[in-house]
């Protein structure tokens, strides 16, 4: 049996191909799992658990069914991009909501699970935005606005990020060590598993002289990337897009 992490699949209309591998790796990854975790921006973008598109409701049925098939439990850490997912859309999917900053028992062994994007201190700029963003008072007001206002400042938002982003090189995208250090010391644990850098790798190094792993998931965009752990292991796997869409 074996237990899978996914992150930054970052669907939408305008990219077919991730939806279809999506799709297919939850036909091809069944049978034999002990749960799923998705850790954050399975969506590129989330106006509300109101808005209703094929491809959510799609989404949707097919997480339920593979919860039901399997009978397992999928569990959802926020992203930046999809963090007004609620209790609503949960419940449709079958997912259940975990914290930001959560501590599984993966196979007798005490991991932190995260999106990612509290590790990432160095992006100032947009850890100043998420203190604003993840305000429950302003979240509150933005739900109270329709749809059609909701949707055109969801995508404005959406827009600006990805225009910096180009600007952004790998050392402000990554984490900062010191983070991961202190919340791994934290939550004493000495497995870090996340999302939102977008830089699939698998990092061994030590805390208090003790051997520690730091498995950043990857994104969807060109490879199909997840994590993948056992009874004895856990490994970073990486495989073609065309391999669940061919």
């Amino acid at each position: 049996m074996r237990t899978l992490f996914i992150a930054d699949l970052h669907l939408s209309e305008a990219h077919p191909k991730i939806t279809t591998a999506f799709f297919s790796f939850l036909e091809k990854e069944s049978g034999d799992v002990d749960a799923l975790y998705i850790l954050g921006d399975l969506f590129e973008v989330w106006i509300g658990d109101d808005e209703h598109t094929q491809l959510m409701d799609e989404v949707a049925k097919r997480l339920s069914a593979y919860a039901k098939i399997n009978q397992i439990n999928i569990y959802y850490i926020h992203g930046n991009r999809d963090f007004m997912i609620g209790k609503k859309y949960a419940k449709e999917a079958a997912l259940q909501l975990l914290n930001e900053h959560s501590e599984i028992d993966l196979y007798g062994e005490n991991v932190l699970i995260m999106h990612g994007d509290t590790l990432c201190l160095a992006d100032k700029n947009y850890q100043k935005m998420r203190v604003i963003i993840h305000n429950p008072l302003l979240q509150s007001i933005f739900n109270l606005m329709p749809l059609s206002i909701r949707k055109k400042i969801g995508w404005k938002i959406r827009s600006a990020s990805q225009s910096k982003k180009v600007y952004k090189n790998k050392e402000v995208m990554g984490v900062t060590e010191s983070e991961v250090l202190r919340l791994m010391d934290k939550h004493r644990a000495h497995t870090l598993i996340h999302g939102h850098t977008h830089q699939a790798a698998k990092h061994l190094f030590k805390i208090l002289n003790k051997p520690a792993l730091r498995f950043d998931v990857g994104d969807w965009f060109n490879n199909v990337s997840f994590v993948e752990a056992q009874t004895d292991q856990i490994e970073l796997i990486i495989r073609p897009i065309s391999y669940y869409t061919n």
